[in-house]
């Protein structure tokens, strides 16, 4: 669902080398982002999954409604979730209240699935009835 790109463009490489070189700061640790993520996406899934919006392929990853493009309010709900993993045991105020707002919205979405979807179409009935056709009214006074 989401990239380690997703987060760079989110939250800045910097903040991303700090987060996951723990020893000398100096690159981003791909292995570190990708544990984050598959967390993430884990969790977003557990909310999900149940309301039929993502599902989780044989290699464990997690696929938006069978590859459909990704919502931009799901992106940043994932994101800040993977960084509150990323994080660790040393999260700011503001990243957990992130965390937060994102699990509450996940609820939200879990209970009323059209948030992301958006309404479901009505599909024409068919009917088994009668048309009505008017008849045109005749001109009597035609010349």
């Amino acid at each position: 669902m989401i990239t380690q790109q997703d987060l760079i463009d989110r939250f800045g490489e910097k903040e991303l080398i700090k987060l996951t070189d723990r020893d000398n700061y100096q690159v981003i640790v791909e292995s570190v982002v990708d544990t984050a993520i598959a967390d993430a996406e884990g969790e977003v899934a557990s909310y999900l999954r149940s309301a039929n919006l993502v599902s989780v392929d044989a290699l464990g990853k997690v696929i938006y409604r069978n590859g459909a493009k990704l919502p931009s309010d799901l992106a940043l709900h994932t994101c800040n979730i993977a960084r509150y993993y990323l994080y660790g045991n040393g999260t700011t105020e503001t990243v957990e209240k992130r965390y937060d707002d994102a699990v509450k919205w996940l609820d939200k979405v879990k209970k009323d699935p059209t948030m992301l979807t958006g309404p479901i179409a009505e599909q024409p009935s068919a009917s088994g009835g009668i048309s009505v056709i008017p008849n045109t009214v005749p001109n009597l006074y035609q010349d």
